[in-house]
């Protein structure tokens, strides 16, 4: 089976690059196919590919500059063609890769891994008289897959409708982020990521930690708190590490408090991971829920308080537990139902042909 894989952008390191990376670990040879490519942006395998994509790398860099031409889409994707010599498209979707134009012979596994749309795109006056426009043409263009996978439920639901769908959970890297000795470390300090804080929620939540006397420290990226770092002592802000350097910092605080929203909680996974628990903005439940995860429903002094106390009120914790809210994430877990379900898929679309078959020698 000749397989040929489509994505949004790859425009830097992200959760959405990590789940195209598991699928070409499972399709070596798989070229890409997407709207825009940074150039060196990602480093990795990825980058040793065949990547086609439209005009768009050369004037966006950014997410952000990438959902600003969102209204030009439906006419890019008919413009970029996936080469009929492909038996079946593999899918990674934020919302428009789906549509990408191909033969009619060339079957289509959408992965749909997002779909927050209305919140990434600044609507100029053009967006704003095209967004019904381009809506319907992503609904219709899903509709046109042959199956849709799904990271969560209540993207399905958001699209209902779509027929033969299947949730399967994204991956994450469970394995960089060990289970420490209990005695290991004190567990003096909250960690807080600084990605979905702005300056003045940043600056008040400093405030309010020094007044009821809570060790802190962020961590994450943190470019847009530039202006305020000078003014704390430097490891204050963490930053933006790998994983290798992030999980002992995780597994040593007392939990993480995170108020980003916009992105998959990758450092939320991490610290539960290493067994630690975690405080989330109420969104943020439609990843994670039960032992160890407490919610703030809104950016609220006394609501963060409390929750911070409950935590530290919580002495004994199961670590093994928390762990187990990680699993479902697990990357080989990911790339063995996709396996299993794309081979499934495929014969189902072609019953009586024995002969393609997906290799996945790394799906267990």
């Amino acid at each position: 089976m000749k397989v040929a894989i489509t994505c949004d952008y790859l425009l830097g390191r992200s959760h959405y690059v990590e789940i195209i990376e598991n699928l070409c670990e499972v399709f070596p040879e798989a070229p890409i196919y997407c709207f825009a490519h940074k150039k060196g942006a990602i480093l990795g395998h990825i980058e040793q590919r065949s990547i086609k994509s439209t005009y768009l790398s050369n004037i966006v860099s950014t997410e952000e500059e990438f959902y600003q031409h969102s209204n030009k889409i439906p006419s890019l994707a008919k413009n970029l063609f996936v080469s009929c010599e492909y038996d079946l498209i593999i899918n990674i979707s934020k919302g428009f890769s789906q549509g990408l134009a191909k033969c009619e012979t060339t079957k289509l596994i959408t992965y749909l891994y997002d779909l927050d749309l209305d919140s990434k795109i600044k609507k100029t006056f053009m967006q704003k008289i095209l967004s019904p426009m381009v809506f319907s043409w992503i609904k219709k263009s899903l509709g046109q897959a042959d199956k849709v996978l799904s990271s969560r439920e209540d993207l399905l639901t958001t699209l209902h409708g779509l027929k033969n769908t299947e949730v399967i959970p994204p991956p994450f890297r469970v394995s960089d982020y060990a289970l420490f000795p209990k005695d290991m470390f004190k567990h003096h300090f909250f960690l807080i990521e600084a990605k979905g804080l702005n300056i003045n929620e940043a600056t008040n939540l400093i405030e309010w930690m020094k007044e009821w006397n809570y060790s802190f420290q962020f961590i994450g990226p943190d470019a847009h708190l530039s202006s305020i770092k000078s003014n704390f002592p430097e490891n204050t802000f963490f930053g933006d590490r790998c994983s290798g350097e992030h999980a002992p910092v995780l597994a040593s605080s007392k939990a993480l408090v995170t108020f980003n929203t916009e992105d998959f909680p990758a450092l939320a996974l991490g610290t539960l991971a290493t067994g630690r628990p975690v405080i989330l903005a109420k969104p943020l439940s439609k990843w994670l829920s039960g032992l160890g995860v407490d919610y703030i429903s809104h950016f609220d002094k006394a609501e963060i308080k409390k929750a911070l106390d409950n935590v530290i009120s919580d002495s004994v914790l199961e670590t093994q537990k928390l762990r187990a809210h990680v699993m479902e994430y697990h990357d080989i877990k990911f790339k063995a139902q996709m396996k299993r379900t794309l081979d499934k898929a495929f014969h189902e679309i072609h019953p009586h042909d024995h002969t393609h078959s997906s290799d996945c020698s790394q799906c267990k």
